[in-house]
């Protein structure tokens, strides 16, 4: 397997998690490559299969995974795989082989049936023509010296910007996103947290370091994507109120009460309920000498219903996730439907800002991160 991991320009190694994936992956289309894994690791047939069906399982990293065969004919009915996956936790995955069809010697499944996500996303390959050929093409060749090397695990790599006397900036190196820790008289409000319940946790602590006395009272998702909610269930865990734009929620509950068991997380060891509320419109946050407003802009983003921005009103400050895109060389640029989705609803809302502090990315990908709004103001003008 040749891979080049998203943003790089450069092979990444091969790992045998990387492999395994790519093994299960391939279920979704035949399960012939995990039923040659099987006879090159023989396993001893499960005693608990259902009656007219065989079972094997095999433990793959990341993936604890069972092929049944019916007794009957002897072909694969369905493939389970219980693996996990860092914003859901446990994950059963199912393909089901279905309308086996013969062409020669030649059985196949007219159509895999997928569901995922324990069974809440539903999938199906079905295989319109079959062609059989003496031998398999070679499809890529293998670069000299690449070869299987062990995952390195992933350590969390951080600095703090003081931007203002309230307002903190926790840059994330290992997952390029920048957090937004507001620090108000006796409590903190945390906004953004990619990816992973680890990544929550891990800005817990960083937190703690910057304020040890202060609880976190508010976590705040500026829109569902992994990258700014995939650390809730931290902030769950310590009793903090989860702000999500609106029809939020029944995502956010769903990722609360997900079971971790593969992996255990702060909020599976020591299970809290979720409190929750939708921003539908706007929230204003203070402590009677610094204020926080939420604004709810939703599909004025050009890119979720459930948008939310971050403004603070002495600082003339907006904090958004990852709409303005300004590049650092070159000059104005014609808007993207964002940057004129921001700047409209700024202007809708008649903010006066003069600073905008973007979410992600933390990298220099030749953008500006942190924009005079003034910038912004001059690419609506370049038609």
């Amino acid at each position: 397997m040749l891979f080049v991991d998203y943003g790089e320009k450069t092979l990444a190694a091969a790992t045998p998690e990387l492999l395994a994936a790519q093994l299960v992956s391939s279920a979704r289309y035949s399960p012939v490559l995990l039923l040659g894994y099987l006879r090159e690791h023989p396993t001893p047939a499960d005693a608990t299969a259902p009656a007219g069906l065989t079972a094997y399982r095999t433990q793959l990293p990341n993936a604890q995974v069972t092929v049944f065969i019916r007794r009957a004919d002897k072909l694969v009915e369905r493939v389970q795989v219980l693996s996990h996956d860092e914003l859901f936790g446990d994950v059963q995955t199912t393909f089901s082989y279905q309308d086996y069809t013969s062409q020669g010697k030649l059985r196949y499944a007219g159509t895999v049936a997928v569901t995922k996500i324990n069974g809440k996303v539903h999938d199906a390959v079905k295989v319109q023509a079959v062609r059989i050929v003496e031998a398999a093409p070679t499809l890529l060749t293998q670069p000299a010296g690449y070869q299987v090397a062990a995952a390195k695990p992933v350590v969390p790599v951080s600095t703090v910007e003081h931007f203002r006397p309230n307002i903190h900036l926790l840059n994330l190196q290992h997952t390029d996103d920048r957090v937004l820790l507001v620090e108000f008289r006796d409590f903190l409000v945390v906004a953004e947290a990619p990816l992973s319940s680890q990544n929550g946790e891990y800005i817990i602590q960083q937190a703690r370091l910057l304020a040890p006395t202060k609880p976190i009272r508010y976590f705040v998702f500026g829109h569902y994507h992994p990258h700014y909610l995939g650390g809730l269930r931290a902030f769950v865990a310590q009793g903090a109120t989860i702000l999500g734009g609106p029809g939020t929620g029944a995502y956010a509950r769903y990722l609360a009460e997900a079971p971790h068991t593969l992996r255990p997380d702060s909020l599976q060891r020591h299970p809290r309920p979720l409190q929750l509320e939708e921003v539908t419109t706007s929230k204003t946050i203070t402590d009677g000498q610094f204020s926080m407003q939420i604004h709810c802009i939703g599909g004025e983003s050009a890119h979720t219903n459930d948008y939310l921005i971050y403004y603070f009103p002495t600082e003339k400050l907006l904090f958004e996730d990852d709409l303005v895109w300004i590049k650092r060389e070159g000059g104005s640029r014609k808007p993207s439907a964002r940057q004129a989705g921001l700047y409209q609803a700024v202007k809708a809302r008649k903010l006066d800002v003069q600073t905008v502090v973007q979410s992600w990315p933390v990298a220099d990908y030749e953008v500006k991160t942190i924009i005079p709004f003034a910038e912004l103001e001059q690419a609506m003008q370049v038609k």
